[in-house]
């Protein structure tokens, strides 16, 4: 295990200047912290390429072990409360879209916070995976990271610019569900399979394109007088719900 006593040290620098999305885009690279988001990292196969730690830490792969004190993990760490290990992982994108089970497709997502949430939900739903359409906010930003408590690593993330996007909705094999307020038919019902939901920006919703292109339209009935649901609750309403959960 390397023993890092200065906060000068370059790899420490590179670590800290992955709170940039610049930078993660420039390396690759992304920060996980805590020992419950490490040990799902662990458990989904992951492999760290730093991992810092305050204690003793048993080897993980190929992984470059690095001690560090205290006050140093608190330069580190974004968190107020540091933890004990910090990881720093490669970054993962799938491929392609598999239309099996019940898939999410996120358009124009902006806000970490809730598409953290929406990863943590999705996996908890037993979701095949999520697709991120349009401009979307960065999942393997700090806070998306650990707004997922760990499911970073269990849910497969998928980027698309809008037209295949729009094309993927067309055809897709089973059934597109989009939600939208002036949709007519309740969110409560039975989904043909595959299901892909799809969930529209906080702010605007689905576009009208986007729209148009779903096989259906559903909303979910609200009695009080808020104007809209914030999109991770809506997200996961819709997901228990397609799942029969």
């Amino acid at each position: 295990m390397l023993i890092i006593t200065s906060p000068h040290n370059p790899t420490l620098k590179l670590i800290r200047s992955l709170a940039e999305k610049k930078h993660r885009q420039e390396h690759g690279l992304f920060v996980a912290e805590g020992a419950n988001v490490l040990d799902r990292a662990r458990k989904e196969g992951w492999e760290p390429v730093y991992l810092l730690t305050t204690t003793h830490a048993e080897p993980w792969g190929k992984a470059q072990l690095m001690r560090v004190d205290e006050k140093i993990m608190e330069q580190v760490s974004a968190q107020k409360n540091p933890p004990k290990q910090i990881g720093v992982f490669r970054q993962r994108w799938a491929e392609a879209v598999k239309p099996e089970g019940l898939w999410v497709a996120l358009e124009d997502m902006r806000d970490p916070g809730n598409l953290g949430t929406i990863i943590r939900t999705a996996d908890a739903a037993g979701a095949a995976g999520l697709i991120l359409a349009g401009q979307s906010c960065d999942p393997f930003s700090a806070d998306c990271v650990r707004a997922t408590m760990g499911s970073i690593f269990a849910m497969p993330l998928v980027r698309m610019e809008q037209k295949p996007f729009l094309s993927l909705l067309r055809g897709w094999p089973g059934e597109s569900v989009g939600t939208h307020l002036k949709a007519t038919e309740s969110y409560r019902r039975p989904y043909k399979a595959p299901t892909l939901l799809v969930m529209g920006s906080e702010g605007k919703g689905l576009s009208d394109e986007a729209s148009q292109a779903c096989s259906s339209l559903v909303r979910i009935p609200m009695k009080g007088g808020a104007e809209s649901l914030n999109v991770a609750i809506a997200t996961g309403l819709m997901l228990f719900e397609a799942q029969g959960l």
